[in-house]
């Protein structure tokens, strides 16, 4: 009987991405999924990091990431196991995430 979590079939758009952007943005997702695998009792804001792969469209999982982004960005400090502030870790990464898929599907208004 297997342990890891199940497995997260990436969105259409997302595949579609240069491997580049691919691998930046699963990668940060798995680094947020550790985060609040660690820190699920204590988080300020919820998230769920597979949103931001799974998201029927990118617009949608850009909106995400920058939402996430911008409800950290103001949080108080806390210090990450390595010494990091875990919240501006938080939302620096989901603003590169929103900001990568915007850079690739830029907004249509």
């Amino acid at each position: 009987m297997s342990t890891d979590p199940p497995r997260t079939e990436l969105a259409p758009w997302l595949r579609r991405m240069d491997v580049s952007d691919q691998i930046f943005l699963t990668g940060t997702v798995l680094v947020l999924r550790e985060i609040r695998s660690r820190r699920a009792d204590d988080l300020p804001v919820a998230f769920d990091e597979r949103r931001l792969c799974t998201a029927p469209t990118p617009d949608e999982a850009a909106r995400y990431a920058a939402g996430i982004s911008a409800a950290y960005r103001d949080q108080p400090a806390l210090a990450a196991p390595d010494g990091v502030d875990e919240h501006w870790r938080i939302s620096s990464m989901t603003g590169a995430i929103a900001a990568r898929i915007r850079s690739a599907y830029p907004p249509l208004d």
